[in-house]
Parts: C-alpha cells; structure tokens; sequence
C-alpha cells in the first residue's frame, strides 16, 4: 500500500514538474527556440544567440515601424470641425532608433561581440476625428471621442552592415478620447494600433559567420498619452506596450534552418515631445526609451545584453484642417 502509494506521489510530481517546465517553456518563446536549434545539431552558444538576436530585430523593426505617440505631437483626440464635418490630420515623420544586436560575423568559441547601428525610418500618417465625445460637465469634454489612425513606413536597414534591405510596413488603429484638452485640462487619449511589416533579415548564412535570422513582425501598439498647448508651445508625455508576433527563422552555418511559426514576445516603451503650433500646421519633435527583453539561459553575460533598452526619436510635422 505504501509502495503504491509513494508511487503514485512519484508520477504526481513528474507530471507537475513537466507541466511547469512547459510552462516555462510557453513562456520563454526565445529558450524554446534556441533549445529547439541545438536539438536539431546547431552549437548551443551559437543556437542562443542567434534566438537572442532573432527577438532583439524582430523588436528593433516593430518599434522603428511604431516609435511612440500615434500622431506625433497630439496628446488627445482630434474630434469634429463642424457639425458632423470630421477633422483630418496628415502628417510625415523621420525617425530614428538605436538598434543593437550580436554581430552574427563575429563566430569562435566565445559570445560574438554587439554591434550597434542608427536605424533611420519615414512615417506618413493620416487621422480622422469621426466623433466628439461626451461632455460630463461644462469644461470636460471628449469623454469617448475617436478617432482613426491609417500609417506607412519605410525601414532603411543598411545593406553594408549585414542587413536584408528596407523593409515597408503599414498599420490602422484607432484612439478613444479621455479628456479633450480645454483651459483647465489637459488632453488625454488611449490608442490601439495594429501594424504589419515585411521580414526582415541579418547576418549571412553562408559566410564564415555566426549564421542568420530572419523575422517578421505584427505588432499590437497600445499607447496613453497627456498632454497640454501652453500658447503656441505644446508639450506631451506618454507610456506604451508593445506586442511582436510572428514567425522567426535561424538559419546557423551548415545546418538547416529551424522556423517558429507563433514567436512573441512585449516590452513597455516611455516617451515624451514638445511642438510648436501655427494655426493649422505644427512642427513636434519626440524622444523615448524602450525596454530590454529578458536574459536568455545559455546567453548569459555576452557583450550584447537583451535586457538593455533602446532609445528613439523623431522630428514631424502634422497638417490640421
């Protein structure tokens, strides 16, 4: 009986123990990979840190296709010129990112060491405020205002320094008013954007090299942001949360590639601008921080660490009418 029994404990805890462990597994997409890599024969320092370097370009080109506010220099919703006429904003935005990753050119026996670019990339956007809100009292108004957002963007990955190319993406959204910006109040809006970009790709699978990855990435964009028109200065503060999805591709040296169709992974994202308004037309700049990942096991005080964030910035300007 007692054997029996102690058995039974036994089995309890080895199916607990791998139900944890898949957990963790669910959790940790980049481990998953890289295990999956040195499974299929791939070195396990070079299967980590191609992983590492997969969700690190994956989450540079989400964020370069995104950066911070959805419609740069405005905190809060556009609403309605007149009547039911609704108010469209146009705009175009250069923008830069930070970008670092393991230099996949760098193979031996130890961790590669980081390379770090300045990624430039073009935004065009469009807005349109298609509804006023709520007022709830005399001087708070644009309680439930929306508006549409539609974005392009083009991605200029340099060639010369182990990239694929450009990359273009797209995104539609829309952005829920909290508070529309009055004397006494500030502007205060909640957007959810979704974008989609082409793969993007680094390293060469054929060189002497490390190896290469290959990513797309769909991104899921929530944003807050406040903000207040002190004359003809305005002046913006916000926080996001990015989701990437998509599939990733390791493609190690002499060995074939290993796919994952459902890779993710999120970060927060900090921002804040100031601009300058002239009746219909604004001039804003903007500047942020993005979160790290996580550490990897097996990728554990490599010259390139995944935990460090990513700074950005751009310079816009927005048509009203």
């Amino acid at each position: 009986m007692r054997t029996g029994r102690l058995l039974r404990l036994l089995v309890a805890a080895s199916l607990a123990s791998a139900a944890l462990v898949g957990s963790a597994r669910a959790q940790n997409p980049t481990e998953a990979l890289a295990a999956r890599c040195a499974a299929e024969g791939g070195p396990v320092l070079r299967c980590a840190e191609l992983a590492v370097t997969a969700r690190a370009l994956q989450g540079s080109a989400g964020l370069l296709a995104g950066l911070g506010s959805e419609v740069p220099g405005s905190a809060g919703t556009l609403g309605r010129r007149l009547g039911t006429t609704p108010r469209i904003a146009v705009g175009a935005r250069a923008a830069f990112a930070h970008v670092g990753l393991p230099d996949l050119a760098d193979p031996g026996a130890e961790p590669s060491r980081q390379a770090t670019f300045v990624v430039p990339a073009v935004h065009a956007g469009v807005a349109v405020g298609v509804f006023d809100g709520f007022f709830v009292l005399p001087t708070v108004g644009g309680v439930l205002s929306l508006d549409l957002l539609a974005n392009t963007s083009v991605l200029f990955l340099p060639t010369a320094d182990g990239f694929g190319g450009k990359a273009s993406g797209w995104s539609v959204g829309a952005r829920l008013g909290v508070l529309r910006e009055s004397f006494t109040l500030p502007g205060v809006a909640v957007s959810l954007t979704r974008r989609d970009l082409d793969p993007v790709r680094f390293g060469d699978p054929l060189a002497a090299g490390g190896g290469a990855v290959e990513a797309d990435a769909t991104v899921t964009s929530v944003r807050a942001t406040v903000g207040k028109d002190l004359l003809s200065v305005g002046l913006l503060a916000g926080m996001g949360w990015d989701r990437y999805a998509g599939s990733v591709t390791l493609r190690p040296v002499g060995l074939d590639s290993v796919t994952d169709g459902s890779f993710t992974h999120s970060r927060q994202l900090f921002f804040g601008g100031a601009s300058m308004n002239f009746l219909i037309l604004q001039l804003s700049a903007e500047a942020g921080w993005a979160r790290g990942a996580g550490a990897v096991n097996g990728y554990r005080g490599a010259p390139f660490d995944p935990a460090r964030g990513s700074s950005y910035g751009s310079l816009a300007f927005r048509l009203t009418i």
